[in-house]
């Protein structure tokens, strides 16, 4: 199975690279009073009020560019890829502008523009530079940053706490500790099923999801995807430090602490059916919004064998021009009008995510957050592996499921093992 759907990501991926070929224009073929329309896609997860917002605050764009329409296209996020993939294959139905993963639609795909001069010098001064690499390709711009994720972060149920005797104002500061919380705060029915998880762990669904939620426990152990250089997967992928990592998650389910039952982290801390998970800046505005009555306590993650897990990405969303596109230079234009930091700030304030603008960070909006003290901790510790391999979003797949596997109960270093020779073929593929 995992063979078909690789040799079919292979022929959209020849054919979009034909389609580029073929192309091969991006510059305008508009002329100054021609009518033009420019399609923008966002895949509606957790930016769903990104579009009424830019529609109200491109005064500037509009007045230069008046014979522009602007048509924004939301796109439900289960459907993002499949759109993504017939959109770009085709060519008769591709957006100008759209958000993704740099790593994949410049690095894979090849149909991300790279940015103009004075973008790739505004964005390198001015933006975070702790995920900077995620959003280029070679050391260029490709994409615009949507929002900050620094990481993950521990968040906690206070009140829950407290139930069980932990004081909430001495969270776990090592994984030794993360795992005697989580023991003391799990609650177990009386034939031995998890109802409460001490530490909620992502188990199913997205295997890129799963994958990124287990980045902090592989990197506190040492352990990481593949190699820097993007050589291989071999002797990290399947390291002992990786192993030790997914290990300390698996026992967590074994030892009755997490199950794979109760439901996503997500829900189930806003229900109270956990208490503690790690999660990204952004769930803090998400809980603040749907589950107000949740007392939550926010700090960085607990200290590794191995030390701090720094900031690592695989979810590097980027707003993008179509290189494709007849009217790239308009577009660009458009780039360039949400490339602006008060529009960063009131829309990291609207949606409750991160800005990408570092003045931002200095801002009461950032310092007085929740998670203001883990935030200072990302960015006093900086980055860690960068995975952008422009076949990432499959590497993720592969590896996902292996850790899917470990976590139902299979040998851990059999998993990881299993999937080496696949990540290898991919990373091959994008070199």
């Amino acid at each position: 199975m995992k063979k078909s759907l690789l040799t079919r990501s292979a022929v959209a991926v020849v054919a979009v690279a034909g389609l580029v070929g073929v192309t091969g224009c991006s510059s305008s073929s508009s002329g100054p009073d021609d009518e033009v329309t420019l399609t923008v896609w966002n895949p509606q997860d957790n930016w769903r009020k990104t579009t009424s917002y830019y529609e109200d605050k491109l005064a500037e764009f509009e007045e230069k560019h008046p014979n522009v329409t602007i048509e924004y296209v939301d796109i439900p996020y289960g459907q993002y890829e499949a759109r993504y993939t017939a959109g770009f294959t085709s060519g008769k139905d591709a957006p100008d502008i759209f958000m993704g993963q740099v790593s994949y639609y410049a690095g894979g795909l090849g149909v991300a523009d790279e940015a103009p001069d004075d973008l790739q010098k505004l964005w390198s001064d001015n933006l975070t530079p702790l995920t900077a690499r995620n959003f280029q390709l070679d050391g260029s711009w490709y994409g615009y940053p949507v929002s900050s994720d620094l990481g993950m972060q521990l968040y906690y149920n206070m009140d829950q706490f407290t139930e069980v005797g932990l004081d909430p104002a001495q969270p776990p500061t090592t994984f030794d500790e993360l795992q005697e919380y989580a023991e003391k705060l799990a609650i177990q029915d009386p034939s031995g099923k998890v109802t409460r998880n001490g530490m909620a762990l992502r188990y199913s669904g997205n295997p890129t999801g799963i994958v990124d939620k287990a980045l902090p426990y592989i990197h506190a152990f040492g352990g990481r995807l593949y190699a820097e250089d993007q050589s291989t997967a071999d002797g990290y992928l399947n390291s002992d430090e990786t192993v030790a990592g997914i290990q300390y998650m698996q026992d967590l389910v074994n030892d009755g602490v997490s199950s794979l039952e109760l439901g996503s982290p997500d829900d189930t801390f806003a229900q109270g059916l956990s208490s503690m998970t790690f999660r990204e800046g952004w769930y803090e505005g998400w809980l603040t919004q749907n589950a107000p009555d949740v007392n939550f306590g926010v700090v960085p993650y607990p200290e590794g064998p191995e030390g701090y897990p720094q900031v690592s990405l695989l979810f590097n969303w980027a707003w993008m021009v179509n290189s494709q596109s007849p009217d790239a230079e308009i577009a660009w234009d458009w780039m360039r009008a949400v490339s602006d930091p008060e529009l960063d700030l009131g829309l990291a304030e609207l949606e409750g995510y991160l800005p990408v603008w570092t003045e931002n960070f200095d801002t009461p909006y950032v310092t007085e957050r929740n998670d203001y003290q883990a935030v200072e901790k990302q960015i006093e510790e900086g980055a860690g592996p960068v995975y952008n391999a422009p076949y990432t979003n499959q590497i993720a797949t592969v590896v996902g499921a292996a850790i899917e596997k470990a976590l139902q109960g299979g040998d851990v270093r059999e998993a990881l093992d299993g999937a080496v020779a696949e990540v290898d073929e991919l990373l091959e593929r994008g070199r």
